[in-house]
């Protein structure tokens, strides 16, 4: 079938089994043990579509059903500064924010726009409500595009990120939004908007599971092939759920595939923010479960210290096939953690050099990317890629005084941490 000019299946890693996707799919419908399905395209070979702006420039890799013009996407750029500061004479930044003087206009001021470009574009007009959930900066992001486009959509959020939730302009009647009350995080919401995306007339977005949004963000990686000619030899992001570095991944299997590319991935450098690093844990103790690695009850308890709160997430996917040990493995990857200290000092840093400020999961990349390098396991001759998942937030702030409306509060369930 084709969907926005791109035509392709989802292929189960497990199974193989290969199917035509509704929109909507998030699961292989095979009995098996836990994966990630992942797109398939006919078009093998990398193509930039130049007539197009932003992320659109690689839309034959990308599974649109309704697409959205926008000219939306990630900037490439070099910080001579901060080259110079770290002596890493082949650094980029893969930058997705608000900084429009380096050629970066996404509204959020997040990568989570172009997240939600791709998930609207996927996701079916057939009636049915979009349920997502959100720490903060999707909401904002899905939010404001589903209300410009129209699509039903339900966002739920933990009571305590509203404060970080608000809009230049009113929204429209489409988009509702659910607080889950007491001391609720990511993962409550998480459950909340599974439970309604089972209601008949709702489809939960799937997060990590849901290609649109994972080959969206995999454009970053796209947009460095496009700029450098070459896929980096690492590339370094702060992770939560870990979506955004398994889309970074598949993208450079893809463009492997392709043989416009030596095949040689990337090496993943994932970065959590400590005391909440359950990937971290596992990834150290060589576990094959997060869980195991990480106790549920003192992770709630650490997940409210870390500065960068979009990072609290208990149940990253990490196990499943085509999931974050899978690309860690295949790419010769590695994890680390930094605390809160550690990214303030990057973002002052990145600040002083670039006189913008940093949103703080990318503070903690930045922050990670030093003690990688200062320690010796990142050359500093190597071919990087820093993503920079948010910046110029306080640009931001001074036009977004208009909070969401709440159509309804719900309590947490402490019984399923």
């Amino acid at each position: 079938m084709v969907f926005g000019g791109s035509l392709y299946r989802l292929l189960c890693p497990t199974c193989g089994l290969r199917t035509i996707d509704d929109g909507s799919v998030t699961r292989c419908p095979a009995e098996h043990r836990p994966s990630l399905l992942r797109t398939e395209y006919d078009e093998r070979s990398f193509r930039i579509d130049r007539s197009s702006e932003g992320m659109l420039r690689y839309r034959a890799w990308l599974p649109l059903r309704e697409p959205i013009e926008t000219p939306f996407g990630t900037v490439i750029i070099e910080s001579a500064a901060l080259n110079a500061r770290l002596r890493t004479p082949n650094l980029r930044l893969a930058v997705n924010g608000f900084w429009p003087e380096r050629g970066a206009r996404l509204p959020s001021g997040t990568f989570k726009d172009i997240e939600a470009i791709a998930i609207l574009g996927r996701f079916p007009r057939d009636g049915r409500t979009l349920v997502a959930a959100s720490a903060g900066n999707t909401a904002v992001a899905l939010a404001s595009a589903a209300s410009d486009v129209g699509v039903p959509t339900t966002i739920v959020v933990p009571e305590s990120a509203l404060e970080r939730i608000a809009f230049a302009r009113p929204l429209r009647e489409n988009v509702r939004f659910i607080a889950v009350t007491g001391d609720a995080i990511y993962d409550d919401a998480i459950v909340a908007a599974q439970e309604l995306g089972l209601r008949d007339g709702y489809a939960f977005e799937g997060g990590a599971r849901n290609v649109a949004r994972r080959d969206g963000i995999g454009t970053t990686m796209l947009a460095f092939m496009e700029v450098c000619g070459a896929l980096p030899e690492y590339f370094v992001q702060a992770v939560g759920s870990g979506s955004g570095a398994i889309a970074a991944h598949e993208a450079a299997r893809r463009a492997i595939a392709s043989g416009q590319f030596p095949p040689r991935y990337p090496h993943l450098v994932l970065v959590q923010n400590a005391p909440f690093a359950p990937i971290f844990h596992a990834w150290n103790a060589r576990s094959t479960s997060v869980e195991a690695a990480h106790r549920p009850d003192s992770a709630h308890r650490a997940g409210a210290e870390i500065s960068a709160a979009v990072l609290g997430s208990l149940a990253p996917p990490y196990e499943p096939d085509g999931g974050l040990l899978d690309a860690l493995t295949e790419s010769a990857g590695d994890v680390t953690a930094v605390e809160n200290s550690a990214a303030r000092r990057a973002s002052a840093l990145f600040e002083e050099l670039e006189g913008i400020d940093l949103e703080p999961a990318a503070a903690v990349a930045l922050a990670g990317l030093i003690e990688r390098i200062e320690c010796g396991a990142i050359p500093r001759d190597a071919s990087i890629a820093l993503h920079i998942t948010g910046v110029g937030r306080r640009r931001l702030a001074p036009e977004r005084r208009i909070t969401p409306k709440i159509a309804a509060r719900i309590a947490a369930d402490p019984s399923r941490r």
